[in-house]
């Protein structure tokens, strides 16, 4: 087995919260934008606004689409027994890598949507930075707090 097939995605529920809250920021994004063009025909502006509203509108539309599905593709991540991995390989990879014994502690965010969904968003937090997981399923959070805390427990490293 190649280190590659250790990574893990997000569950496929994490797609659908992805969508989601793309469109409900696209539903805001579409409400100013209807808004701006209210006050450009009222106050009869620079007939150019006009075609940049549109564009903005049109390149939002392009990024609610593409932005979960890439998002979703193109993360992964790896726990290791004393450290944890996470990878994003789309146009730019970036890899963060962080050890188990620099962790101060860990945080699960939920809100309604991802209640709903089963899903929780995790940070590992160290003294120097946050490191933030792609959206696990509740079980594999609470899984993945266990076992740091149990990791730690009784610890005496020298960081």
């Amino acid at each position: 087995m190649s280190s590659e097939q250790l990574f893990k995605k997000s569950p496929s529920q994490a797609l659908t919260y992805y969508y989601i809250s793309e469109g409900l920021s696209f539903i805001v994004n579409i409400i100013i934008a209807i808004v701006l063009m209210f006050l450009w025909s009222h106050f009869d502006w620079w007939h150019f606004i006009f075609y940049l509203i549109c564009a903005f509108i049109l390149f939002d539309i392009v990024y609610a689409v593409l932005k979960p599905w890439i998002t979703y593709r193109y993360t992964y991540f790896r726990i290791m027994e004393n450290y944890i991995e996470i990878k994003f390989d789309f146009f730019f990879k970036t890899q963060k890598i962080v050890k188990l014994e620099r962790t101060q502690f860990t945080e699960r965010k939920n809100n309604p949507i991802l209640k709903k969904l089963g899903l929780a968003r995790v940070s590992l937090v160290t003294a120097g930075h946050r490191v933030s997981f792609p959206l696990l399923s509740i079980k594999d959070s609470k899984a993945f707090e266990s076992m740091t805390l149990d990791y730690l427990r009784g610890a005496d490293f020298d960081v």
